[in-house]
């Protein structure tokens, strides 16, 4: 009786770990998908000035 009650709380601990993993999963997901689009916005200026730069010239 003692080990069953051992064993649920240590899958109801197992089940908490694995829902926090996926939350932090999610969450550097996000910041990947950020920190690309802050790339992709720089190079996309750095282009633009590029161009006018040798337009102008």
């Amino acid at each position: 009786m003692e080990k069953e009650k051992e064993i649920q709380a240590l899958k109801e601990r197992l089940n908490n770990v694995e829902k926090q993993l996926q939350r932090r999963s999610n969450d550097f997901k996000a910041v990947k998908i950020a920190i690309f689009a802050v790339i992709g916005i720089f190079l996309l200026l750095a282009l633009i000035g590029i161009i006018q730069f040798v337009s102008a010239g």
